[in-house]
């Protein structure tokens, strides 16, 4: 079935109208019929199932916004173009998607106003996602936009922009010193002397934004000498309602998610989740593969990390990337030795969040790898933010600046992926690599598009994700709801979970203590679940078996079982009733094999004994006496 089919209605999208006569178009009226107005230049619109109207030819400010899209955590998209009035005194209305409006259609606050009300971290990690997007401005003639203080909007913990200006002049990064230093009589007074520094070495021009950034990474570090972070994190997978097998994997693997049976290096510092691709024998080969490459190289890294008095962000993002490249390089190997070509070669997404401690110290950054449609989220309090972009035809259609995501996404291919693990050499893999700070309470979530599908995560997030922020729900517990409730809902995919509590407070031993013990009792109902249906089916083929017995062919050939499995059903079924048929069958079976079963079959004690014990609709398996 379709996505458009499957999807349901979401909360109402916000949108942004460029160039809006707001004498015009007071609230509550239409604009070209569809969009209502709610409030100054914020509208809605009325017909979201239809595709926006576009231009027939994109002008240059447009294909910016286009290729900066990728930058989704802070930027607005395209939605639609307008043209209004008489074909001699037409009027341009830009209609921006994914803009910084709160649920209530309130703009969020400036950056002047979020930055006076912010904790230490928070004035930090603004001023630093401000920098950050400096570079990427610059290359499309749209810094200028970063110093208009109506433009830089605060959503939470995230620097957002609510529209983009083309440079007139030339602007430089000092301009943002200038500006900055009138909020020294905000700054926390932790931060107030190294930042006054800061802002007037800004000023100065003594810093290009590679060393203004460093900067702030370090002043990031010593504040959060002060600052406890525990996180937690936990895992789940399911086969879901329609695949024969689970294709996924992740880490924390869900069967070893004891924190003290997890490497010190790693421990709370990492989470994975992959999503194979190549069908059963392919996929799950991929997958598999990529996560126990992924543990080993990452424990030499962060254990690097923590030791290496010299690191760098640059430099732990290039290792992360070359570790990316290893993974792909051994899943294009096997693909190359088996000859699989074109759809037959395996391969996997991959999403991956990283909490380095440089130099041993605890830091609050996060480094996110993305290849493919599985997904991070961010959950805070206030909102949840997509964090990764998927790496799929539609996308790239629209940052390359060729169409609007709303008509991208509706090609045949739209969703299909241009990259994941394995499918080509490392030559042709761009591994994306995030990194953001976290100055708040919040919970990453990494998932398969088993969950993610259909915009499911945003139609869920207030039930099943807040719970774990606002009532320290147990992860474990939360992971199998959101299994459970994408079953519901989608159900056409595998469905993998991780997540990632990150809280600004000391770690709670009882609370540890008493996840332990519901992760071991979760743990071992699996394992009973898995041994039941193992046994389950074990008795399905012995009854397969005795019929083909009863017809005369010879079945010793064909049933071979491991010894040791068989050890252990007969484990598990001796405390269960003697009467049982699942017991019975398996020491059918156990005859079986140690005493070939056409041989045993035909002893009329034994038959006998059987009609006797076997339950009515069993016993037509039993063969006639001669």
């Amino acid at each position: 079935m379709e996505k458009q089919e499957q999807s349901t209605a979401v909360e109402q999208q916000y949108l942004w109208a460029v160039g809006l006569d707001n004498d015009a178009f007071p609230p509550d009226t239409l604009v070209a019929d569809r969009y209502r107005v709610v409030a100054s230049q914020i509208v809605v619109d009325t017909d979201a199932f239809a595709l926006p109207e576009l231009p027939l030819e994109f002008q240059t400010y447009v294909v910016s916004y286009l290729k900066l899209s990728r930058l989704s955590l802070h930027l607005p998209r395209p939605y639609g173009l307008l043209l209004l009035g008489e074909e001699l005194n037409l009027s341009e209305v830009f209609l921006l998607e994914n803009v910084p409006i709160d649920r209530q259609g309130n703009l969020c606050p400036t950056l002047a106003e979020a930055w006076a009300k912010a904790s230490a971290l928070r004035q930090i990690n603004l001023l630093w996602q401000v920098l950050n997007l400096w570079q990427p401005l610059a290359e499309q003639n749209m810094a200028r936009t970063l110093i208009d203080p109506k433009l830089v909007r605060v959503d939470g913990m995230w620097v957002r922009l609510l529209e983009l200006q083309a440079d007139v002049a030339a602007v430089h990064i000092s301009q943002l010193g200038d500006i900055w230093v009138n909020w020294l009589d905000l700054a926390k007074p932790e931060i107030a002397e190294p930042i006054a520094e800061f802002f007037y070495s800004l000023g100065r021009g003594e810093y290009d934004i590679n060393s203004a950034i460093a900067y702030l990474d370090q002043m990031s570090l010593k504040v959060m000498d002060d600052q406890p972070l525990t996180v937690r994190m936990a895992s789940a997978s399911d086969v879901g309602q329609q695949r024969e097998h689970n294709e996924d994997a992740c880490y924390p693997d869900v069967k070893r998610q004891k924190r003290t049976e997890q490497a010190d290096s790693m421990r709370d510092r990492l989470a994975i989740v992959c999503d194979g691709l190549g069908g059963h024998e392919g996929g799950e080969v991929a997958s598999s593969l990529a996560i126990k490459t992924l543990e080993q190289q990452l424990k030499t890294l962060l254990h690097q990390a923590e030791n290496d008095p010299d690191f760098s962000a640059q430099g732990f993002i290039a290792q992360l990337e070359m570790v990316t490249r290893v993974v792909n390089n051994q899943i294009v190997a096997i693909n190359d030795q088996q000859q699989r070509h074109a759809q037959q070669r395996m391969g996997t997404t991959l999403v991956m969040a990283v909490m380095p401690r440089p130099n041993g110290k605890m830091s609050n950054e996060v480094y996110v790898v993305h290849v493919g449609d599985s997904r991070l989220y961010c959950v805070t309090k206030d909102n949840l933010r997509q964090v990764t972009l998927d790496d799929d035809v539609a996308t790239r259609e629209t940052t390359l600046g060729y169409n609007f995501y709303a008509y991208s996404s509706q090609r045949i291919d739209g969703g299909a992926l241009i990259q994941a693990l394995g499918t080509r050499g490392s030559d042709m893999l761009v591994p994306r690599v995030q990194r953001f700070f976290i100055d708040e309470d919040c919970l990453l979530l990494l998932c398969s598009d088993g969950l993610s599908d259909f915009d499911r995560v945003e139609q869920i997030c207030d039930r099943y994700l807040l719970p774990v922020l606002s009532e320290n729900k147990s992860l474990d517990r939360s992971c199998q709801d959101l299994i459970d409730r994408a079953n519901e809902l989608n159900g056409h995919d595998n469905i993998t979970v991780a997540l990632m509590r990150c809280r600004f407070a000391p770690a709670d031993a009882d609370e540890d203590q008493v996840s332990e013990n519901d992760l071991h009792a979760s743990i071992h109902t699996t394992e009973e679940d898995a041994d039941t249906e193992d046994i389950q089916h074990e008795s399905e083929d012995v009854a397969g078996a005795l019929a083909l017995t009863a017809q005369g062919v010879d079945t010793s050939e064909e049933i071979e079982p491991d010894l040791s499995d068989i050890d252990s059903a007969k484990t598990e079924l001796a405390v269960t009733k003697q009467t049982n048929s699942a017991f019975i069958i398996t020491l059918i079976l156990v005859a079986l094999i140690l005493g070939s079963g056409l041989a045993a079959m035909q002893f009329p004690q034994v038959k006998t004994w059987l009609r006797q014990n076997l339950p009515t609709n069993l016993q037509r398996f039993v063969p006639p006496n001669s």
